[in-house]
């Protein structure tokens, strides 16, 4: 199943539901970096979603960022934290969804890879832009993940098959 497909079924299913990743901002200094970093990976996800013309799921994404410059340069233990009291709290909360699983963390290095790498006109298939997913389970840790496959790809593997069908150890996952 395509993964556009993989979310119109599960957005159908309740349409009230959101999807995307909760995105944890640990870089600040740079308001206007942040914004065009925001702006690259809107307009690549609207991108990859362009396929999808019976059913609009962009409207459905919940771009949910938490700022707060406690977090600058925070590391996976205190992301992963704050992450598990959001899903708590979050009144959208399924354990089935991949938006419940991992979040993306973004640091000052994973902001300049995504700008200093192609356009978001450009698929990025080497992952020069890369960023850190966050597993909720401490025991998953975390890996590296090319932006330009985080969403749809990575959110329907999280979902599907799930964290270790393409986590990796070292590298980039970019499937």
């Amino acid at each position: 199943m395509h993964d556009c497909q993989r979310i119109i079924k599960v957005l159908k299913d309740d349409p009230e539901r959101k999807w995307g990743f909760v995105i944890y901002r640990c870089t600040y200094g740079d308001d206007a970096a942040w914004e065009r970093f925001m702006t690259h990976m809107k307009m690549r996800t609207r991108l990859n979603l362009r396929r999808v013309e019976d059913y609009d799921i962009y409207s459905r994404l919940a771009w949910t960022v938490i700022e707060d410059p406690k977090l600058d340069e925070a590391d996976d233990d205190v992301v992963r934290e704050r992450f598990a009291q959001w899903t708590k709290t979050e009144t959208d909360y399924s354990f089935g969804t991949a938006r419940h699983q991992a979040c993306v963390l973004v640091r000052k290095r994973y902001l300049d890879s995504v700008l200093a790498g192609p356009p978001p006109e450009k698929f990025d298939a080497k992952s020069e832009g890369y960023l850190e997913l966050v597993s909720l389970h401490r025991d998953e840790g975390w890996t590296f993940v090319g932006a330009s496959a985080l969403l749809p790809r990575i959110y329907t593997l999280l979902e599907g098959p799930g964290w270790h069908n393409f986590a990796l150890k070292r590298g980039i996952a970019n499937p």
